[in-house]
């Protein structure tokens, strides 16, 4: 995934950007890399399944009894 331009980058994640000491620019740019995919990839949500009228497979449990809890 790649971001558009109308991507944002988080905040904490700047902060962690700007904070951390990296030695040298490669190591910076992954992981500058890994947060954004990581942050495009928490944003996707799946497709859920249409739910049709009387198509649900619901099973009850009921066996008639009571146990006593003791």
């Amino acid at each position: 995934m790649k971001p558009t331009k109308t991507y944002k980058m988080s905040s904490l994640t700047k902060m962690m950007l700007a904070s951390t000491g990296f030695r040298n620019v490669e190591d910076r740019n992954a992981w500058k890399r890994a947060m954004i995919d990581a942050e495009l990839c928490a944003a996707v949500q799946p497709k859920r399944e249409s739910r049709k009228q009387g198509g649900g497979n619901f099973t009850t449990h009921s066996s008639g009894t009571v146990s006593s809890g003791g």
